[in-house]
């Protein structure tokens, strides 16, 4: 087998070990991450737009191009409280979760690839990375990190949000999102 074909398979069988992984932590109702305060994976029969986050109090800046994201409709950077987030929305909750989680995945926590050409989707790339340098530094000592640190799926929405900390995010996207499902 030739070098490309290997490297074709590792990324094929990673993303669909991805994906069978986070279809079963659906199943079984799991909380794959968040220690219990905001469930990563809620299923959901529910349509989410972009106006759902505007209606809560979000900003829309930017509207990316979809074309090369498989499955997705539409994807959003928004504005809540000071706080970036980007909302992905895919046909349905099962579409999201397939055709989304590996790519969350990729772009959000410690080891996130921001940079490079290992990046999944290229659109928007430079949004999903924050510079995190020492004080008095100059910019080419920029080391780039995920801006999005967690991610959660509701229904056929991906919403990433932004935090210093995995718990911070994971409050983050629990405090926009009590705002357009209220209990």
């Amino acid at each position: 087998m030739d070098p490309v074909s290997r490297v074709d398979n590792k990324i094929v069988t990673t993303l669909a070990l991805t994906v069978v992984f986070a279809v079963l932590a659906v199943a079984c109702g799991t909380d794959a991450g968040s220690g219990g305060a905001v469930p990563r994976v809620v299923a959901s029969d529910r349509v989410y737009t972009i106006d759902d986050l505007t209606g809560a109090g979000a900003k829309t800046v930017k509207d990316y191009d979809v074309e090369d994201l498989p499955g997705a409709t539409a994807v959003w950077k928004s504005v809540f409280n000071k706080l970036d987030y980007e909302a992905r929305f895919y046909p349905t909750h099962d579409d999201a979760v397939a055709q989304g989680t590996s790519y969350a995945d990729s772009v959000t926590g410690d080891d996130a690839v921001v940079t490079g050409d290992d990046i999944l989707w290229d659109e928007g790339k430079r949004d999903r990375r924050k510079c995190s340098r020492a004080a008095e530094t100059p910019h080419s000592s920029c080391t780039y990190s995920a801006r999005y640190l967690e991610y959660v799926i509701r229904g056929n929405m991906i919403l990433f949000c932004e935090g210093n900390e995995s718990s911070d995010a994971f409050a983050n996207c629990g405090n926009l999102l009590a705002l357009i499902d209220p209990a």
